[in-house]
This record gives structure tokens, C-alpha cells and sequence, in this order.
């Protein structure tokens, strides 16, 4: 599968322990997204602060953050690890 593939929106977001996001999504799929490997890097680094990072909220399909801080659905769909 490409990229392309996992073209849906965010519908659910919710913040876990360890900047973990449990997401569900348009097409129906759910799981986790590990968002760790993210917070040390560019635009992500606020998420570091774990209070800012439980501000996620849903913007246009997309986890985001204040100070326009998103992640791209495509990109957490396709990331994500499946869950039942």
C-alpha cells in the first residue's frame, strides 16, 4: 500500500501516557499512534510539555495542537499500530 492509500480523516483523538495518540478514523480504523519519536524534533518540540500535549484536539481531520502544532491524518493512519 502506498501513502495514498490511508487518504481519510481523524474522527477520535485521544492522549495517552508515553505521547501516545488512540485515534480512530473515517474509514473505520482505530489504534494508536506513538507520536514520541516527534516531540524532540522542529515544530513538535512544545509537545515535549505534556500538558500541551494533551490539548490535542481535531482540526479539518487532523490532530492538532495550540499554536497551529498538526500532524497529518494520512500520516497517523498509516503510523498507526491496529487495534480491535
Amino acid at each position: 500500500m502506498s501513502f495514498l492509500d490511508y487518504l481519510c480523516d481523524v474522527t477520535e483523538c485521544t492522549p495517552l501516557p508515553g505521547y501516545k495518540l488512540k485515534v480512530a478514523c473515517s474509514d473505520g480504523a482505530k489504534g494508536i499512534f506513538d507520536m514520541s519519536g516527534y516531540v524532540n524534533r522542529g515544530m513538535y518540540k512544545p509537545l515535549k510539555d505534556v500538558r500541551v500535549f494533551q490539548q490535542v484536539h481535531i482540526v479539518s481531520g487532523a490532530p492538532t495542537w495550540p499554536g497551529n502544532i498538526d500532524i497529518a491524518p494520512e500520516r497517523v493512519r498509516s503510523d498507526m499500530t491496529p487495534m480491535q
